[in-house]
C-alpha cells in the first residue's frame, strides 16, 4: 500500500528483496513470502491448543482455548468483538463458543449494548479451567521463546505489532475480508 507507493515514486523497484536464509523449506522464497510463511508455521508451532499433551489434558482446541484466553485477558466479550480481535470467522468461533457453553466453562450474558449480541463470560468452572491452564500456556510461551534473547524478544514485538498493524491497514484498503 503506502509502502509500494513510496517505491514506485522514489524509483525504488516494487522487486521484493531475495530471502537470504539457508533453510530448505524456505529457499527460493522472496523475503515478503517467507515472512508470511514463517509466521504461520512458527503460529501453528507456538499454538496452546494445537500441542497433543494440552488437548489430551484439556480437551480443548486451537479456537477453544483462543475464546478462553481473551476472555481471561480482556473480560467479557461479544462473539463479534472476539472474531475481530482474532480475525477468525465468526460461524467457526460460535461453534467453538458452543461447545465451550455445553461444557460449561462459559455462558451468554445479556448485553445492554446490543441486546442480539450476547457477553460471554466465564463459569466458575471456566475461570477455574482458565486459571489452571494460564500458568502451563505461560511456561509454554517462555520455553519456545527462550531461542531468543531478551532484546530480540522485545524486538520481535515490535516488529510483529508493526506487521499486525499494516496487515489490518493493507485488508482494509484492499477490501480483504477473513474467510
Amino acid at each position: 500500500m503506502q509502502t509500494q507507493r513510496l517505491r514506485s515514486d522514489s524509483g525504488m523497484s516494487d522487486k521484493a528483496p531475495e530471502n537470504t536464509t539457508t533453510s530448505p523449506l524456505t529457499a527460493g522464497m522472496s523475503t515478503p513470502v517467507h515472512i508470511s510463511y514463517m509466521v504461520t508455521i512458527v503460529a501453528n508451532l507456538m499454538a496452546f491448543g494445537a500441542l497433543k499433551d494440552n488437548v489430551a489434558q484439556f480437551g480443548l482446541t486451537v479456537r477453544q482455548w483462543r475464546i478462553l484466553g481473551l476472555l481471561g485477558q480482556m473480560g467479557p466479550l461479544t462473539l463479534s468483538d472476539i472474531a475481530h480481535t482474532v480475525h477468525h470467522e465468526k460461524s467457526t468461533l460460535s461453534r467453538a463458543a458452543g461447545e465451550l457453553e455445553r461444557r460449561n466453562l462459559i455462558e451468554k450474558r445479556p448485553n445492554i449494548r446490543h441486546k442480539n449480541s450476547p457477553l460471554l463470560s466465564f463459569t466458575a468452572s471456566g475461570q477455574a479451567l482458565y486459571d489452571e491452564i494460564e500458568p502451563i500456556f505461560t511456561a509454554q510461551a517462555e520455553k519456545f521463546a527462550d531461542g531468543l534473547t531478551s532484546k530480540e524478544q522485545k524486538q520481535l514485538c515490535e516488529l510483529l505489532d508493526k506487521l499486525k498493524h499494516h496487515a489490518e491497514e493493507v485488508r482494509a484498503f484492499e477490501g480483504w475480508e477473513t474467510v
